[in-house]
């Protein structure tokens, strides 16, 4: 049985999903350390570093199928060292006098700093392809649903009209840009670092650029200024990243609880075959919104450490390292799973306009209560205006009645103004502002964001 909530058979795929545990999962790390070691020696014999049969023979065996794990393991708990049974046990698989030249000049941190960033680049691209199905989806409800009138809130109270295609164009903006720093830092996040001991190239001389570079090609990813030992800030940008997507899906899903309520109902999670409950069976529980939140929370935490790991010391410390072997692939699984939550949801969400309209009258009139202030400034200065709508607000609060009627009771405004009149400025469809116009604009600009994605 497992301990990790990642790994575990009832809930793994509340917290992750299975593609991204299979990027971080063990095996697949090894598997990458495995990578990088064999680009190394490929670079190295291109250089003449080493023989060509020596490369050849590493790059033929580099299969963690082929390694003893369990040797692997007796080797650690041995040594107390992070590569050495594994770079023992590939040895063994090797069984060539050329195994002499596998890790040749390399130090551990170069390895496993640099598979690292083979795992985060393939996780990049799984959160970047799911956090682009969550836009389309947000996409689609700003266009159908910019018209779709409800109550605009502040403070935890009714304010004024807009429309659901507002909010939800509100909530893609966000995604949008949060898209955008993804797509800005990949080249400058994904850096690999091949320097040896201290990272000054001293085990390969001359050659040292030139083996890094040749490396790093090899896998794809970028070429250091200089050594990243200690220099975690590539890592703590990454996480905080994850942080930030994160923190905008719990505000949306913080919305979508909220507007839930039964008190409200606008909104309801897509509940085929859910169960809210064990005892009470009409339940309904927003489950996929509670789970992002949980998941945000732990995401904001890892990255908190990874801020820690910045203080590194001297040219290379593990006391603080070795935090990102647990933060990186705890945030990766954790984000896959927040966005997987936010697909089903906006996937299958109801949104009830019958509800929406319901709402608008809670107030019985004071919803509109600004535009009946801007009527009323026809005929008073707005000062006098303010005080006029303020005061019969609060009568109708405490009376329960209509400000209509509260309004009509004040002589001087039944002497300025109809009846009609301020019927048809309390009426909601009528001060919607630009919601309809904010709603398909940003639809537009997004939908074409996407497209760009999808071309390149």
């Amino acid at each position: 049985m497992t301990v990790h909530f990642m790994d575990s058979i009832v809930f793994g795929d509340s917290v992750g999903t299975a593609d991204m545990r299979r990027v971080f999962e063990e095996t697949a790390s090894f598997q990458r350390w495995l990578d990088v070691e064999v680009a190394l020696a490929k670079a190295q014999a291109s250089l003449g570093m080493i023989p060509q049969e020596a490369a050849e023979i590493i790059a033929a065996k580099a299969d963690v199928a082929l390694i003893d794990l369990e040797a692997v393991k007796a080797s650690g708990k041995r040594t107390g060292h992070s590569l050495l049974g594994l770079l023992s046990d590939f040895r063994r698989v090797i069984a060539h006098d050329h195994s002499r030249y596998l890790h040749f000049g390399a130090t551990t941190q170069d390895i496993i700093d640099t598979a690292q960033m083979l795992m985060i680049r393939d996780g990049y691209d799984l959160v970047m392809e799911r956090l682009s199905n969550v836009m389309r989806l947000i996409s689609d409800l700003a266009g159908k649903h910019s018209q779709t009138i409800m109550v605009g809130r502040t403070h935890g109270g009714h304010a004024l009209p807009i429309t659901f295609g507002f909010k939800a164009a509100i909530w893609l903006s966000e995604l949008s840009r949060q898209h955008e720093r993804w797509t800005m830092a990949r080249e400058r996040i994904l850096v690999g670092n091949m320097t040896g001991a201290v990272g000054n190239f001293a085990a390969w001389g001359k050659q040292g650029f030139e083996v890094q570079k040749r490396t790093l090609d090899l896998l794809g990813l970028g070429v250091p200024e200089t050594v990243w030992h200690s220099s975690r800030d590539r890592i703590a940008e990454i996480m905080t990243l994850c942080a930030l997507l994160a923190g905008s899906g719990a505000r949306i899903a913080r919305e979508v609880y909220n507007l839930s309520r039964t008190e409200f109902g606008e909104l309801l999670e897509p509940s085929a075959g859910k169960i809210g409950s064990s005892t009470m069976p009409h339940k309904r529980n927003p489950i996929h919104s509670e789970w992002i939140m949980v998941l945000e929370r732990e995401i904001r935490a890892n990255a908190g450490i990874a801020l820690e790991v910045m203080g590194q010391e001297n040219e290379r410390d593990a006391s603080r390292w070795k935090n990102e072997w647990i933060a990186v692939p705890e945030s990766f699984v954790y984000l896959s799973g927040l966005l997987n939550h936010m697909t089903v949801l906006f996937g299958g969400i109801t949104v009830n306009e019958k509800r929406m309209l319901r709402n608008m009258d809670l107030l019985k009139g004071m919803l509109l209560s600004e535009q009946v202030m801007f009527l009323l400034e026809k005929h008073f200065p707005l000062p006098v205006a303010h005080e006029k709508v303020y005061l019969t607000s609060m009568r109708a609060f405490e009376k329960e009645t209509y400000l209509i009627d509260e309004l009509l009771s004040d002589p001087e405004v039944m002497a300025k103004c109809r009846r009609a009149d301020i019927e048809k400025v309390l009426d909601p469809a009528g001060y919607l502002g630009l919601s309809a116009e904010v709603a398909q604009a940003v639809k537009l600009r997004v939908d074409r964001q996407l497209a760009g994605v999808a071309a390149s």
